[in-house]
């Protein structure tokens, strides 16, 4: 993936569940990654994420969904 980076947000939704969906940021706006990862609490949701990221709190454009973002 030249020239993009790959972003994790972190949402809650389904009733009791967390979301994780992986998206390419680059130039052209980039793309979501097909999949994504469940788990019944942030903590566990956080474990299944890939080694090495640095978490960021969400920003006032991003949705009010979105919990935080991972890169």
């Amino acid at each position: 993936m030249r020239d993009q980076w790959l972003m994790w947000f972190v949402s809650y939704e389904r009733p009791g569940k967390f979301i994780a969906r992986a998206h390419t940021a680059a130039h052209d706006g980039g793309k979501w990654l097909p999949g994504e990862m469940v788990a019944d609490t942030l903590p566990e949701l956080r474990a299944m994420l890939p080694a090495r990221l640095t978490r960021r709190e969400r920003t006032s454009v991003m949705s009010p969904d979105v919990i935080e973002t991972w890169d």
